[in-house]
C-alpha cells in the first residue's frame, strides 16, 4: 500500500521530538505523516526524568573523565557502566567520546549546547499555547542539587564556574537553604545548587501524548516500522517491515537510537550508540520533594510526579537488543534508599535507549547527501528539554530560515 502526500512531510518517530517536529510543521501549513513503530510517546520518551533543563550546557564528554575513568569503569557503585561482551564494537564509539573529553571540544561543544538550549522555552511556547492540557502538567519552580559532602561542593565549582561565564541562571545554596527549600533533605548536605529556570512534569507520557492528540484526531498518525528509505525523483519513499510504503516530498528521521540505520542506507554514517537508561518509581500519595533534586555525589535523579516519585539516573553502554541489568536498577534503589531513608517497595521499574553521540551533541539539519532528508536525532539527556527548539529548527530547515549556529549540530561533523 503506498500513501502519497503531496508537498507534505512524513515524520519517522513519535517521541517527544517526533511529536513536537510534527506540531511545528503542522503550523507551517504541510499535512504531516507521524508514522511510529510502538506508542507515541514510548521508549527514552516515556521514561526520562521529566524535565526541562535549559542549563544543561555540560556534556558528558568533559575533561573530568579522564581522571575518573578508571573508578568510573571498574567501581560497583560507578553511574557508569559498559557491557564489557559489546566492546569491541563499542570502542570506535568509545575512541571519539574520550577525544571529545578535550578540554577545547569540551568548550566548544558547551557552547553549542548553550546555543540550542536558548531556545527551550520559544520552541515549546506555541506547542503548549495551544495544548493546555499539556501546559498544566508543568511546573515552574526549578531544579535542585545538593552535595553531601564538602569534598563533593568543591568537585562542582568549576562547572558553576562554567555555567556563570555562559549566563546560566544558577544560586548557590547553604546548607540551611537546602533544608528550608526541601525539608526532605534537612541535614543532608553541606550546599546545593538551584537552576531556577528549570521546569517539570508530573508525567512525561501524558505531556506527550496530550501534546500529540491533533495528529491522532486528524489520521495524521501512523503505527509502522519503518526499515527502508529511498530517494526517488518525485519524492522519498519510506518501507516499512511488513511491505507497506510510504512517499513524501519531505522525510524527517526522529528515530532515536534505530536512527543511524536509515542514515546509513543515505550513505551518512552516523557514530550513534546506544545509552541505556533505568528508573524506578514509589508509589506516593503526598510528594517526597517540590521539584526535582540531585544528590549528586549519589548520581541519581529523583522527579515528584502524578502518585508518585521517579528516580532516574546511571548512564550504561550496551546493545539496542540486550535486557535490562538487574544490578542497575539495584544501584539506583540502594543509593535513594540509603540517601532519602524511603522504605515503600518499588512499584514499578524502567529501562530504555537513549540516542548518544561522541560529543553529546545531537544531529540536526539536512543530510548531505539528499536534501530532502532531514535529521533531528541524538538528543541524549536532553531530548524532552530541547523537543520544542528542535522542531521549530526542523520547520526552519524545510523554509531554507536555518540559522548558522545549526551546523555544529550537522551530521557533516562525523
Amino acid at each position: 500500500m503506498t500513501h502519497t502526500i503531496k508537498g507534505d512531510v512524513a515524520v519517522i518517530g513519535a517521541g517527544v521530538v517526533g511529536v513536537s517536529t510534527a506540531l511545528w510543521l503542522r503550523r507551517q501549513g504541510y499535512k504531516v505523516l507521524l508514522i511510529e513503530r510502538d506508542a507515541i510517546a514510548s521508549g527514552a520518551s516515556f521514561g526520562n526524568a521529566g524535565t526541562l533543563a535549559p542549563y544543561g550546557v555540560m556534556p558528558i564528554a568533559q575533561p573530568s573523565i579522564l581522571t575518573s575513568l578508571p573508578s568510573l569503569l571498574f567501581s560497583s557503585e560507578s553511574p557508569f557502566v559498559i557491557n564489557w561482551a559489546r566492546l569491541p564494537k563499542l570502542m570506535p564509539w568509545l575512541l571519539r567520546f574520550l577525544n571529545e573529553c578535550r578540554t577545547s571540544r569540551f568548550e566548544a561543544n558547551s557552547k553549542a549546547l548553550h546555543q540550542i538550549l536558548q531556545h527551550v522555552y520559544t520552541g515549546y511556547a506555541p506547542l503548549l499555547d495551544e495544548c493546555p492540557e499539556a501546559n498544566r502538567r508543568l511546573s515552574h519552580n526549578g531544579c535542585l542539587y545538593s552535595y553531601g559532602t564538602d569534598a563533593g561542593f568543591a568537585g562542582a565549582r568549576q562547572t558553576i564556574e562554567w555555567r556563570h561565564a555562559l549566563g546560566i541562571a544558577q544560586q548557590v545554596l547553604t546548607a540551611s537553604e537546602v533544608d528550608q527549600m526541601e525539608p526532605a533533605l534537612a541535614g543532608k548536605s553541606v550546599a546545593g545548587l538551584m537552576f531556577p529556570d528549570s521546569s517539570h512534569m508530573d508525567d512525561p507520557k501524558a505531556f506527550i501524548e496530550a501534546l500529540a492528540a491533533p495528529l491522532v484526531a486528524d489520521g495524521s498518525f501512523i503505527k509502522a516500522t519503518i526499515t527502508g528509505i529511498k530517494p526517488g525523483s518525485d519524492g522519498v519513499t519510506l518501507s516499512s517491515a511488513i511491505g507497506e510504503s510510504y512517499k513524501a516530498d519531505r522525510i524527517v528521521v526522529c528515530s532515536g537510537a534505530w536512527s543511524a540505520l536509515l542514515a546509513a542506507q543515505l550513505g551518512d554514517r552516523v557514530p550513534l550508540d546506544t545509552e541505556r537508561g533505568y528508573h524506578i518509581e514509589f508509589d506516593m500519595g503526598q510528594p517526597l520533594v517540590s521539584r526535582p533534586c540531585c544528590p549528586v555525589e549519589s548520581a541519581f535523579y529523583m522527579t515528584p510526579m502524578e502518585g508518585r516519585l521517579r528516580v532516574a539516573g546511571t548512564v550504561e553502554l550496551g546493545s539496542i537488543k540486550d535486557p535490562a541489568n538487574p544490578k542497575r536498577f539495584d544501584y539506583l534503589e540502594r543509593q535513594v534508599r540509603r540517601v532519602m531513608g524511603i522504605t515503600a517497595p518499588v512499584a514499578r521499574q524502567w529501562m530504555g535507549c537513549r540516542p548518544s553521540l561522541p560529543d553529546s551533541l545531537p544531529v540536526i539539519g539536512p543530510s548531505p547527501n539528499d536534501p530532502r532528508v532531514i535529521y533531528a536525532f541524538g538528543h541524549q539527556h536532553l531530548g524532552l528539554t530541547l523537543a520544542g527548539a528542535t522542531g521549530e529548527l526542523v520547520a526552519q530547515c524545510i523554509a531554507g530560515s536555518a540559522p548558522d549556529w545549526l551546523e555544529h549540530f550537522s551530521v557533516s561533523r562525523f
